[in-house]
């Protein structure tokens, strides 16, 4: 055999070898997490399907992490890349009965009138969600969510919104983070300013 065919055959042969045991390589490592782990108190392993309790831990922080991090882009304002869980069929239920789909410039009129404005920025997030998985891919949130903004649209105040939410994820590795936001169903603690 030549040097140059021999040269050919372990590069093929090493390309297969990446090809073929990356996958494993992928799903051998996790990826570290962006924030603190969980509170153990904020799960509620109860409906857990399996019974396993550490399952439904690592379930219930795989979710907490990716809502954190949603929570965090909204307050960085980067409301595409915090959406981006949200599929176009996504129903969001508001409290005056409204259901929007997914989110678009159809949309913004019912979000601006539950925030109360049309012009306005995020300052920060908080949230006081408890998270409720059902199996390892689906994880139920509810609890309480509140957007501080600055509203522009009315002199630049400081407004904090308080909701009660519940939402459902379900994994879906189709999807960029590997989770889906199925549902959101928001209700209102703070007055607001819009038409509601």
């Amino acid at each position: 055999m030549s040097n140059g065919f021999i040269r050919t055959l372990v590069g093929v042969s090493i390309l297969l070898a990446n090809v073929i045991l990356a996958p494993a390589d992928v799903h051998a490592k996790k990826p570290s997490p962006m924030f603190p782990p969980i509170d153990p108190s904020r799960v509620d392993c109860t409906a857990f399907r399996t019974g396993n309790e550490e399952q439904c831990y690592e379930t219930a922080n795989e979710v907490f992490q990716l809502a954190s991090l949603i929570l965090s882009q909204f307050a960085a304002n980067d409301v595409a890349a915090a959406e981006q869980d949200t599929l176009p069929t996504t129903p969001q239920l508001f409290p005056d009965g409204t259901v929007i789909r997914g989110i678009d410039s159809d949309v913004l009129p019912t979000i601006a009138a539950w925030i109360g404005s049309n012009n306005f920025a995020f300052v920060s997030t908080e949230d006081t969600f408890m998270y409720r998985p059902l199996d390892k891919d689906l994880v139920i949130l509810f609890g309480g969510l509140s957007f501080t903004i600055v509203d522009y649209e009315h002199g630049g105040q400081v407004r904090t919104i308080r909701d009660a939410q519940t939402e459902m994820f379900r994994r879906n590795p189709q999807m960029p983070r590997g989770w889906e936001l199925v549902y959101e169903q928001i209700g209102y603690i703070t007055p607001l300013l819009g038409n509601q």
